[in-house]
């Protein structure tokens, strides 16, 4: 039995075909023959999360772990609206997702009928292709097949089909149409060569985890003259590249930076984290940046005189372009203050007292063997690129586009996929910002979350600027005296809390163990104001050395 509307059981059909294998349901109404189709299509989970931010990012952390669409489907009105966070971020982090959206008949939009909002292309500028689903099966099949495509060719991204459906919305049918949706053969990506100096600096933005890419890294950073910064998000640990870049970065001389000033620049990858090299290239102005991707975007931020995109196979086109560097005295120049930062670092921390940056440090010497590590943003992806992280260890978080929504909502969906140890690390602004990720029953017992409270958004006392406005801690820090512990008793999710650096490593042994089929909440409640004052001292004391 299935629902009634063939063009419906066609798009169903189509997904199975297509190799979708999830689907993540907001409830509503007028989606009502989505749920019925999906539901009785064999080989597909329906999972129903009931707030539709945190399901869209519940969906985007399926999607970024298996690297292939998960769909999301919801009902109309500003059940749509409530989808786009997450259909941005996945934009910009290039994370497949294919989004079903319920509408009104078209004749029903602006006349004041409930629940109705104009839904066509409304996510215009944050999604790669954009579908009307036809009423005929036929047709309606034709189009999500080319849906399905989209969100994987030539770069990843979300793909929308608005839905309008006429009542009744609750009518069954007897017998499943039989559809087929044949898959396009997609072009193969050209291999080039780009121009590579004696000063070319290769930047590794965020990236997922590929072998092939890794053993490229290794070889090129042992026998070229090629400088690299791998950040935490590249995912290329334990490999001798600039790893500590803000580090390395607060070191730098007006000496230095003549020596080390890149004439080229080569990016790989998603965005970069740091803002202190975009704004030393920003500086130096190199002369050409030449950015490798599979994909029509790019970034072109770096300040460099002219800028190229090429559109090929970034693996194989690396390879084929980055061995002729021949002058490894410049990569040696980098790579000596590099572990002059690396042992700078070891050194303050030694002194630290308990505050962020110890924490931070203490994580990353501890996650478990082969985690994902998921971090938040502003705070937490900024205190990582501080310290090393295993190489068995996959890093992840939503810097497509940087905001405080969805960190834990992603996590759970990262956990739920992966099946082993997940491990969110954010601050409390973020996990109460999304409290209602714990509102969901496939959370996965390998899911850990572990909020660093400090009392407000910390981030706002490391960025210059802020604390020169009146009214900084109302209007930017958010001050608030709220913890965690109230959340995991609601949602009877195992409860941990440290204040202490002696107990640190002991709780989190006890943390990390099994939890009887939950997943477990860490609160580590430190002093935002010595957080404040160690971080700065942290670059003064680097800054110090030489």
């Amino acid at each position: 039995m299935t629902t009634d509307k063939q063009n419906i059981q066609a798009l169903a059909e189509v997904c199975r075909l297509r190799g979708i294998r999830q689907a993540v349901f907001a409830p509503g109404s007028r989606s009502a023959p989505l749920v019925v189709a999906f539901s009785q299509v064999k080989d597909l989970q329906c999972m129903v999360v009931p707030d539709e931010r945190v399901a869209a990012f519940f969906a985007l952390g399926i999607a970024q772990q298996q690297r292939s669409p998960v769909a999301i489907v919801c009902t109309s009105g500003t059940a749509v609206l409530n989808f786009a966070p997450a259909i941005c971020e996945a934009f910009y982090q290039q994370v497949p997702l294919l989004i079903l959206t319920a509408d009104r008949p078209t004749d029903y939009i602006g006349i004041g009928e409930n629940q109705a909002i104009d839904q066509t292309d409304i996510y215009r500028n944050y999604i790669k292709a954009s579908f009307t689903l036809p009423e005929t099966a036929s047709e309606a099949a034709t189009i999500t097949a080319k849906a399905i495509t989209e969100t994987t060719r030539h770069g990843y991204g979300p793909v929308h089909i608005n839905i309008p459906l006429r009542e009744p919305l609750y009518g069954h049918a007897e017998k499943r149409l039989t559809v087929t949706a044949p898959a396009p053969a997609l072009p193969k990506l050209p291999v080039t060569q780009v121009p590579v100096t004696s000063r070319t600096l290769l930047i590794c933005g965020m990236l997922e985890p590929d072998a092939a890419l890794y053993e490229l890294i290794r070889k090129l950073s042992a026998t070229t003259g090629l400088a690299i910064i791998t950040e935490p998000l590249a995912n290329l640990h334990g490999l001798d590249t600039i790893t500590h870049l803000d580090a390395t970065l607060a070191m730098l001389s007006e000496g230095d930076l003549a020596a080390l000033a890149p004439d080229t620049i080569i990016t790989i990858g998603k965005q970069i984290v740091s803002k202190r090299i975009r704004q030393l290239l920003r500086k130096v102005q190199p002369a050409h940046h030449y950015h490798l991707s599979d994909d029509a975007g790019g970034w072109n931020g770096l300040g460099a005189k002219e800028y190229h995109h090429v559109v090929c196979d970034p693996v194989a086109t690396l390879a084929a372009s980055a061995g002729r560097s021949a002058d490894v005295a410049y990569r040696n120049q980098w790579m000596a203050l590099h572990r002059q930062a690396v042992k700078g670092t070891e050194a303050f921390g030694v002194k630290a007292p308990f505050c962020d940056w110890q924490v931070f440090q203490t994580l990353t010497q501890t996650f478990p063997k082969h985690a994902r590590i998921q971090y938040g943003n502003s705070s937490p992806i900024r205190y990582a690129g501080f310290f090393h992280h295993r190489a068995d260890n996959t890093v992840n978080a939503n810097r497509g586009t940087s905001g405080i929504d969805g960190s834990m909502s992603a996590a759970a969906g990262a956990a739920l996929q992966y099946g082993g140890p997940t491990i969110c690390v954010l601050g409390d602004v973020s996990f109460l910002y999304d409290s209602n990720a714990l509102w969901n029953n496939y959370l996965s017992p390998n899911l850990r979350i572990i909020v660093i409270n400090n009392g407000g958004g910390n981030i706002f006392r490391l960025i210059d600027g802020p604390q020169r406005v009146e009214g900084f801690s109302t209007f930017f820090e958010t001050r608030h005296q709220h913890g965690a512990e109230h959340l995991a008793q609601m949602y009877q999710i195992p409860y941990y809390f440290c204040d202490r650096a002696d107990d640190l490593e002991f709780v989190l042994g006890q943390f990390y163990k099994p939890q009887k089929g939950r997943p477990a909440i860490l609160e580590i409640k430190t002093d935002g104001a010595i957080s404040e004052k160690v971080y700065k001292d942290y670059f003064t004391f680097l800054g110090n050395i030489r």
